[in-house]
């Protein structure tokens, strides 16, 4: 398994792990993610990390702020952005543990 860091550093396996996840989260397989699918996996993430479900306006915050073109839907491109913070988070926690 790869680690953060080293998909943050790595183009392809990036797109490959951005790609997986976003066909995960598009589950009406539409090309783009929207409310009712992030509002899904942002409450699954919560339930496995033990923390607060989040409000529906803490999701419409996220989709605003992700929603670069204001379509009202995330497309991989934007998903990409959250990808790579999540990954940024990840590694500077690896770093800090060590």
């Amino acid at each position: 398994m790869s680690s953060a860091k080293e998909i943050l550093e790595n183009s392809e396996l990036f797109e490959n792990v951005c790609k997986a996840a976003f066909v995960t989260v598009d589950t009406d397989n539409s090309g783009e993610i929207d409310a009712n699918e992030l509002s899904t996996v942002m409450k699954i993430f919560a339930a496995e990390a033990n923390t607060p479900v989040p409000t529906q306006e803490e999701v419409d915050g996220i989709l605003t702020a992700l929603d670069s073109d204001k379509s009202g839907k995330i497309s991989l491109d934007e998903f990409k952005v959250l990808i790579r913070e999540v990954l940024k988070i990840m590694a500077g926690e690896t770093e800090e543990a060590n």
